[in-house]
């Protein structure tokens, strides 16, 4: 259980870290006077995979997450005497386009396709990546209609919902016969359709070499308001209190800033902003062994915010705003579900 706040008496501070074995007690609530409005959700993705692989291992993986992007740096190694080709993947989250008309999704960028910017390189050269997007009901490919009425597959970033409401009477008679939009007569609409999206790319990995990925993109960061009655004494009967470690004194830290809010601006309502950034990290161990370094660094973005998160070792302050820990022969059994707390929203 780990959680770490802004330094303390002007000098840094120090950081404080709890662990409990197994267990994660904790909280962070969505506050009860937001509404869903206040929302965003947010996805988790993680790094490149490939086929399994009893020869190719993981000799390091440099991981650095923060709220606005994820940088990996992956060393591979090919033990055997034969050199392998293989497919590497880097598959998006399944997006849900009848959720997410409701419910908005966290940051994208505007690219309906490649949407969280991702980038790979290999030995330092940009790689030539496929990428193939599709749209799914019920378990059937659904594509060609989606296109035939010349909508893209992915509704949900930029532009896409505005053409589906601007869709004329006929091409809307398509996707209701097909059940794969539904419209009302206050020209809102909703879209039932899954939209999935992978990268992948041919690899070749020379007998006994190793081959050096760097790969960067933009997590899609949830977004939520937090209120002074989200940071409980007694979170033990709270859903949420599993899913980002904050511990009691760095609670009751914020519950102090939260009444120096409301002292300063009553009306107001003393709100933080909270950012949720979720990593993949115990899947797609499709490898030899476990990898063997393994280094998180992790980064708040600002002193003053609050970082916190259900991570089973001792990570150590590196910088005004970054954590680390370090392992060796590494078999990641859990996911990241990151929680940074600040003042004000992005950009702000």
């Amino acid at each position: 259980m780990t959680s770490w706040g802004p330094p303390r008496g002007g000098k840094g501070g120090q950081m404080k870290s709890t662990l409990y074995a197994g267990a994660a007690c904790a909280l962070v609530l969505f506050a009860s006077e937001a509404t869903a409005d206040d929302s965003s959700a947010a996805l988790g993705l993680g790094g490149i995979q490939f086929t399994q692989s009893a020869d190719i291992r993981m000799a390091d993986e440099d991981l650095r997450i923060s709220p606005k992007r994820v940088d990996i740096r992956f060393v591979f190694v090919n033990d055997s005497k034969k050199d392998i080709d293989t497919m590497v993947a880097f598959p998006l989250p399944d997006l849900n386009t009848a959720e997410f008309s409701n419910s908005p999704i966290g940051t994208v960028t505007k690219d309906p396709v490649n949407f969280v910017g991702f980038s790979v390189k290999a030995d330092g050269h940009p790689v030539a990546v496929s990428v193939e997007q599709r749209a799914f009901y019920n378990n059937r490919d659904v594509t060609a209609v989606i296109k035939s009425v010349g909508l893209p597959v992915n509704v949900i970033a930029d532009e896409g919902y505005r053409l589906l409401v601007a869709l004329p009477a006929a091409k809307r008679k398509i996707l209701v016969k097909a059940d794969l939009a539904d419209f009302d007569d206050n020209n809102n609409a909703l879209p039932h359709w899954i939209v999935r999206t992978n990268f992948y790319w041919r690899q070749h990995f020379p007998a006994g070499k190793q081959i050096v990925f760097e790969q960067s993109y933009q997590p899609v960061t949830g977004q939520f308001y937090l209120g002074g009655t989200s940071f409980a004494q007694n979170p033990a009967n709270d859903e949420q209190s599993k899913s980002y470690c904050l511990d009691g004194p760095t609670r009751a830290g914020l519950r102090t800033r939260v009444a120096a809010k409301l002292k300063a601006d009553p009306q107001a309502g003393g709100y933080f902003f909270a950012n949720e950034t979720d990593y993949v990290l115990k899947t797609g161990n499709n490898w030899k062994g476990p990898i063997g370094h393994f280094r998180l660094t992790l980064d708040k973005l600002k002193p003053e915010n609050v970082l916190s998160l259900c991570w089973d070792g001792a990570l150590k302050k590196t910088g005004a705003t970054t954590f680390e820990d370090v392992r060796e022969n590494f078999a990641p059994r859990s996911d990241i579900k990151l929680l940074v707390v600040e003042d004000h929203g992005p950009g702000q």
